[in-house]
């Protein structure tokens, strides 16, 4: 749940600094929040999956 959070939090921070590249905005800047929030995103959803898998 930590890792949806972060990623949440690091989209955020990349719509504060005034753009984000799922609002058409791509800049360096926008790829990095954005790419490493997704990526946290979905590794937060992967370990839900497999805790619940394991149980």
């Amino acid at each position: 749940m930590r890792d949806i959070i972060a990623g949440v939090v690091l989209i955020a921070i990349g719509l504060a600094f005034g753009g984000s590249v799922f609002l058409g905005d791509f800049s360096v800047i926008n790829f990095i929040f954005d790419g490493l929030g997704t990526f946290f995103i979905i590794k937060g959803l992967v370990g839900i999956y497999k805790s619940k898998q394991a149980s």
